[in-house]
């Protein structure tokens, strides 16, 4: 469970939504509302309480995203010498993205405790392409771990909370210019090291409208870091040439997401979910070494919106089938995008599958390809942040994500099977 990679992100931003199979497999539809999957927790703590007894699940998602980088020209920061076009073929890495939940529910009372991945960006451009300046390798490892309370105040209310703690890790480089000597600017490249805890929260609500149709909604706060760590510039031959003390302030943006889920019949399930995530928090990324000048990443981001829509069949006893399709409006647009993240706006489409192996023991099975939408890239000194970068202009091509995601679930209260006495008269 500790083997926790970073992949590009996929929830906007440098979020992930990765964070169970069952759930996978409707595009994230119904997250909020409960249902078999322990991962609905993640989304509304009130959701702990929809199985009794213990319960632990276990999943991993395997991420295989693509985007390619087209340049269209480039220029050197002061010298505004010409960079040429070179660009990047696939500037995102794959990632295996684990998650793990344990719930124990009473009668009105559920506990549970989950680990996952909320966020994490890995964008990896060789330093000698012509947006170098602009960013080479971006690195953000996030682990979080969260307990939840739920309590069913009655019949058809019940209500949820928990206490998150987040640890991230980032990693940041880039060319840039470390000196000048006889022939002109010397160019080297640098990096930026940084790391912190913090703490947060969730809250939620959970209400059964009538037997099979559950409606939910669940709230998950910001979490302020302070990442503390390193700036180090090293020469054109990769050796350190110089290091200092730095910090930067970043708030993980709060969340809150609504689904429904009802039971047409024994065989059909419906689902949906809404989401809203308030990345325009992320307007700067401000990065303050001790002894010399800050750097500066303008993010200005807006806000994110995730919809999508689901069905369900129950094949048989043992077989129930899910697809569902999704729309995420990404917070990065046009004139803010660089290529650290180079998101866009996309659409989700998934199918997923579950099999009662015994009444214990269950298996999911997701797919899930996500369409991106293309995008450009306008970034020069216009922009004071961007004084010491030079110019990019650019296109986001042939952007796509495909994700496997396998779930395995475990019930130790599952009913027995009961054996039946042969009677002989």
């Amino acid at each position: 469970m500790l083997a926790l990679g970073a992949s590009s992100a996929l929830a906007g931003g440098f979020g992930l939504r990765e964070q169970g199979a069952y759930y996978q497999g409707s595009s994230f539809a119904g997250v909020a509302a409960g249902g078999a999957g322990l991962a609905s927790m993640y989304w509304n703590p009130a959701a702990t309480s929809m199985l009794p007894g213990m319960q632990v699940e276990a999943n991993v998602s395997y991420v295989m995203p693509h985007a390619s980088v087209d340049v269209n020209s480039a220029t050197a920061p002061l010298t505004g010498a010409n960079l040429g076009r070179i660009g990047v073929g696939d500037i995102v890495d794959d990632a295996a993205l684990p998650a793990s939940y344990v719930s124990y529910g009473w009668d009105r009372i559920a506990v549970g405790l989950a680990l996952n991945a909320p966020f994490g960006l890995v964008t990896d451009a060789p330093c000698n392409w012509s947006g170098r300046y602009y960013g080479c390798y971006s690195r953000i490892y996030d682990v979080n771990v969260q307990g939840s309370l739920a309590y069913k105040v009655n019949d058809w209310l019940t209500i949820g909370g928990g206490v998150s703690l987040n640890y991230m890790d980032a990693r940041l480089t880039q060319a840039q210019i470390i000196g000048v000597g006889l022939s002109g600017p010397i160019t080297g490249s640098g990096a930026v090291d940084g790391d912190d805890v913090g703490l947060g929260f969730s809250l939620g609500a959970l209400f059964t409208l009538a037997p099979g149709t559950t409606v939910g909604i669940g709230y998950r706060s910001f979490v302020d870091l302070n990442l503390d760590g390193q700036v180090t510039a090293y020469t054109p031959f990769g050796t350190p040439a110089a290091m200092f003390p730095a910090h930067a302030g970043l708030t993980l943006p709060d969340q809150v997401t609504g689904s429904f889920r009802s039971q047409l019949n024994p065989q059909w399930t419906v689902m949906g979910t809404v989401e809203w995530t308030n990345w325009s928090t992320v307007q700067q990324l401000i990065v303050l070494p001790t002894g010399t000048s800050p750097s500066v990443l303008d993010l200005k981001w807006r806000d994110g919106w995730f919809f999508s829509g689901g069905v369900e069949y129950q094949w048989d006893p043992r077989l129930a089938l899910r697809a569902g399709l999704g729309y995420e409006i990404s917070p990065v647009t046009d004139e803010v995008r660089t290529p650290r993240l180079p998101d866009s706006n996309r659409t989700w489409l998934s199918v997923g599958a579950t099999y009662q192996w015994t009444p214990q023991l269950s298996f999911d099975l997701a797919y899930t390809h996500i369409f991106g939408d293309s995008g450009t890239m306008n970034l020069s000194p216009l922009d004071p942040a961007n004084a010491t970068r030079g110019t990019l202009t650019a296109e986001v091509n042939n952007a796509y994500v495909d994700i496997v995601s396998l779930g395995v679930r475990y019930r130790f209260d599952a009913p027995q099977p009961t054996q039946t006495a042969l009677i002989v008269k």
